[in-house]
């Protein structure tokens, strides 16, 4: 009996407490929602920066060769769910935050930052995402950090960072150093040729394809799954159940590959 009047102040108390933050929202669960897409873009001079640092928690980071090695181009593609009303006022509490200052170029969005009230996000939707296309020049050192989001990195020779969360990520022609740990999410690369080679994801699978004349020293590891090698000649080889070893071609760069739940394949392009 005592365990059932305790429910049922529970239940009493979960009620007033709904009803009091559905008056701050004004009732904004029961609104539909509009999605409201904005877009920026911002030019800077390349020489000025050795290192390019990208942060987003909720959106596709996609990055690019330029066209001209004097310039970096951001664009960004902002999207908020909004009421019907606010879909004709300006999106004030989205700023995109680029410091140029000094020579590392940092990029990253802060959502909310003059919004000062209570406020609580029942919405379905993710309330703010953004998504960028960066062209920069070869010569600049990259680091990606992303959340929630695909990264995609294409034709260029730059040396590459990323560490992204709950995301997959796609590699085409990126002739650098490249470092990438994932934690839910697949890798997917092409590659002609490699400075160096390090792939680790925690719940994902790796799909690595070599060009013709790709030269590298293999490690590759899987703890829950299997690794596979399609059309490609290896020298030089050491293989047990859940991990292989061995040489393609002169074996100039490093390559590894590392999964924890996940396939591992490397075959040819």
């Amino acid at each position: 009996m005592e365990n059932k009047k305790r429910l049922i102040v529970w239940v009493v108390l979960l009620v007033l407490t709904s009803a009091v933050l559905m008056s701050f929202q004004g009732c904004s669960l029961f609104r539909k929602k509009y999605a409201k897409v904005e877009t920026k873009e911002f030019k800077l001079k390349a020489s000025n920066y050795k290192k390019m640092e990208v942060e987003n928690p909720n959106g596709d980071i996609t990055i690019k060769r330029s066209d001209n090695d004097s310039v970096i181009t951001i664009k960004a593609e902002i999207t908020k769910y909004v009421t019907k009303k606010e879909l004709d006022q300006p999106t004030k509490d989205v700023i995109l935050d680029i410091d140029s200052s000094g020579s590392t170029l940092r990029v990253a969005d802060i959502a909310n930052k003059y919004d000062n009230s209570f406020h609580i996000q029942f919405d379905m939707h993710k309330s703010t995402n953004v998504d960028y296309v960066i062209y920069v020049p070869s010569g600049i050192e990259i680091n990606v950090d992303g959340t929630n989001g695909k990264v995609n990195l294409k034709e260029f020779n730059n040396d590459v960072k990323v560490e992204l969360t709950n995301g997959n990520l796609n590699v085409e022609n990126i002739y650098g150093k490249l470092k990438m740990e994932l934690t839910n999410g697949n890798i997917s690369a092409k590659l002609d040729s490699t400075k160096s080679l390090d792939f680790e994801t925690t719940n994902g699978n790796i799909k690595l394809e070599v060009g013709e004349k790709f030269s590298g020293n293999f490690t590759a590891k899987t703890v829950n799954g299997k690794i596979s090698r399609k059309n490609v000649t290896f020298e030089s080889t050491d293989e047990e159940k859940k991990e292989f070893k061995g040489t393609l071609g002169k074996g100039d760069a490093t390559v590894k590959l590392e999964t924890t739940n996940g396939k591992i394949t490397i075959e040819k392009k």
